[in-house]
């Protein structure tokens, strides 16, 4: 495990992807830039601010951002807040894997939706 890095894989036991859930704090930053060979990436930034660079451009990213990022996409970001951390969820799957979404894979069941009541 990496300083302020969480990674699902193992521990949901996850068969398609990777997901990590990130922290960065206050004027940190990823310190080495980096790329992959097979997966893509998909950074949703959850709470705070601060800048991306992909292939040397710079851009910001805040709370609401989703960024994609191509497997040989050059990438490194930093926090650009001087007191709050960036929180973010990078997910990782393998470049055009995906074969059925939502619309195709979903199934709708024709069962009722039951509950167990709570004594609240």
């Amino acid at each position: 495990m990496l300083k302020g890095k969480i990674f699902l894989k193992d521990s949901l036991q996850l068969t398609s992807m990777e997901v990590s859930l990130n922290n960065l704090p206050p004027k940190a930053e990823v310190p080495f830039y980096h790329k992959h060979q097979e997966n893509e990436e998909l950074y949703i930034f959850l709470k705070g601010q601060g800048q991306f660079q992909v292939d040397g451009n710079e851009f910001d990213v805040f709370e609401g951002t989703s960024v994609r990022i191509a497997p040989d996409g050059v990438r490194v970001l930093q926090n650009t807040s001087a007191s709050e951390d960036l929180y973010f969820i990078v997910i990782q799957a393998k470049e055009n894997s995906l074969t059925q979404w939502v619309e195709t894979d979903g199934v709708i069941l024709e069962q009722p939706v039951k509950w167990e009541k709570s004594d609240e």
